[in-house]
């Protein structure tokens, strides 16, 4: 077979390779390549395989000889993701008969090469050390050692025999598939095809004027074992690199992880599972204020370091979280309000704020003593019941108190707490009386939370009559959600009369 039909088979061999490679590795590499850089190493080859002879001996009857068992070696150092050299030293043996000549062809042979290698994968892909297979190239040069010789099978008669071992120039040219096992070791398949540049010299036979030079190939099976890339954890970075050997990481932080992936190390990290900044260790200062999150009460809001992270609107040195009157400075036992009348009650929550008064009458004063706010009494001057107005009054009533809340808030809404005072009023002056307290929500939202909503709003009327004087077991507490609405939830109007909490006496 002549040297040219050679190179065009394996042109096309290797153009079908580039093509597969090309369409199908292109899209893995794409999903699986990795931004860890290479790093060249030393690898060595021993592999196995088996040899054929190709030339005037079997050029009419090209697949129909024998192979025979040949062995090998490689030792290489891969310089670049695309380019490698190598050594490769193989011992095998020729064997090919000719029947219409009756002449039997056999040849000790051995060969030694240097190569120059090319990863296919990485011309057309960015490199991945993780990659599965990876096709690759060579040609090079190589002296091949051999001693023929050349019998009539019929007779088993010696026609000719080289008297010593014969040395000549060959081209060596192929392609192979290294099937990755893991960083330090592969599984290598590879067709080589060396052409001799003697025509008569392997096999005593001269291919006339067609020039045909003589060739032979080795298809081998290999374990390539990869030296200096050993790494324990799989993160591409070696292990005399990494800080973090036992544990998956980064090749930018020396192998080590980086869970919140802040740039900074775990090991380095004083918050590991956040994103934070280097000046704070790897902890984060979400709203900017120099106090990390886990040291700020206040997170998400710029504050001082003096009230730990949290802002002070009205600057009375009270947290605006614990101030209920963040805009306008008041007094710390009053959470932050101001005192106006100095009866001990916050202005917010003073419904007489320029009178002093008592706390159960929410700052208002009672000229009569009868637990109802001078404003409300129209009996002032006179001791009487809050189901007079203030006036003295003996007659049992049925008694009803509906009072309401803001959407989602449990806290009454102010004007209505005069109607809870009304309530105290009633339980002090009808004591034989046990008041009934249910809470309602609207339907906006869930089921359940409003369940708990209007559990908390009947909470808040049951604490406020106890807090006034009026004795636990003489309340009824119940609390039913959304369900039993008042009004339509169709409407805003409808709605603000279902945020309730109904207040009846029970005899």
């Amino acid at each position: 077979m002549s040297n040219s039909h050679t190179i065009i088979r394996l042109s096309i061999a290797l153009l079908l390779i580039i093509a597969f490679q090309s369409v199908t590795f292109k899209t893995y590499a794409q999903k699986d390549s990795t931004s860890i850089p290479f790093k060249g190493y030393l690898y060595v080859q021993p592999n196995v395989g088996a040899s054929q002879y190709f030339g005037e001996f079997n050029e009419k009857d090209l697949w129909n000889q024998h192979q025979k068992l040949g062995f090998g070696a490689i030792l290489g150092y891969q310089l670049s993701p695309v380019f490698g050299v190598r050594g490769q030293f193989v011992k095998d043996n020729l064997y090919s008969k000719r029947f219409d000549q009756e002449k039997l062809f056999t040849s000790n042979l051995w060969d030694g090469a240097v190569h120059l290698t090319i990863n296919i994968n990485e011309i057309f892909t960015k490199y991945n050390y993780k990659r599965l297979i990876n096709f690759y190239a060579f040609t090079g040069a190589a002296i091949s050692s051999y001693k023929s010789k050349l019998e009539d099978f019929t007779t088993d008669e010696i026609l000719k025999e080289h008297s010593s071992r014969q040395n000549t120039f060959v081209l060596p040219i192929g392609a192979g598939a290294a099937i990755r096992l893991n960083n330090s070791f592969s599984v290598n398949l590879e067709y080589g095809d060396r052409t001799v540049f003697s025509d008569e010299k392997l096999d005593f036979t001269s291919g006339g004027n067609k020039k045909n030079y003589d060739h032979y190939s080795y298809t081998s099976v290999g374990l390539q074992v990869n030296f200096g890339v050993k790494d324990a954890d799989g993160d591409g970075v070696r292990d005399k690199d990494d800080l973090c050997p036992e544990t998956f990481g980064k090749y930018e932080l020396a192998g080590c992880p980086d869970m919140d992936n802040d740039g900074i190390a775990d090991k380095d990290d004083a918050c590991p599972d956040v994103a934070g900044k280097a000046e704070f260790k790897g902890c984060p200062d979400t709203d900017g204020d120099g106090i990390i999150d886990g040291e700020d009460i206040c997170p998400d809001a710029a504050g001082t370091k003096e009230l730990n992270g949290c802002p002070d609107k009205d600057n009375d040195g009270i947290a605006d979280k614990d101030d209920k009157c963040p805009d306008v400075a008041g007094l710390k036992e009053l959470g932050g309000c101001p005192d106006r009348d100095g009866d001990g009650i916050a202005d917010h929550i003073d419904a007489c704020p320029d009178a002093k008064g008592l706390a159960q009458l929410n700052g208002c004063p009672d000229s009569d003593g009868d637990g109802i706010a001078d404003k409300d009494d129209n009996c002032p001057d006179v001791f009487g019941v809050a189901s007079n107005f203030g006036c003295p009054e003996v007659k049992k009533i049925d008694y009803v108190k509906v009072v309401y809340f803001n959407f989602d808030k449990a806290v009454l809404v102010t004007k209505f707490i005069k109607d809870l005072d009304e309530v105290v009023a009633v339980m002090r002056e009808y004591t034989d009386v046990k008041l009934s307290v249910e809470g309602f929500a609207d339907s906006q939202g869930p089921a359940a939370y409003n369940m708990k909503l209007s559990e908390k709003r009947a909470d808040f009327v049951i604490k406020y009559l106890t807090k006034n004087g009026i004795a636990a077991d003489r309340i009824i507490k119940s609390f039913y959600g959304e369900a039993q609405p008042a009004a339509t939830n169709k409407t805003l109007v409808g709605r603000a009369k279902n945020r309730r909490v109904e207040i009846k006496s029970m005899k």
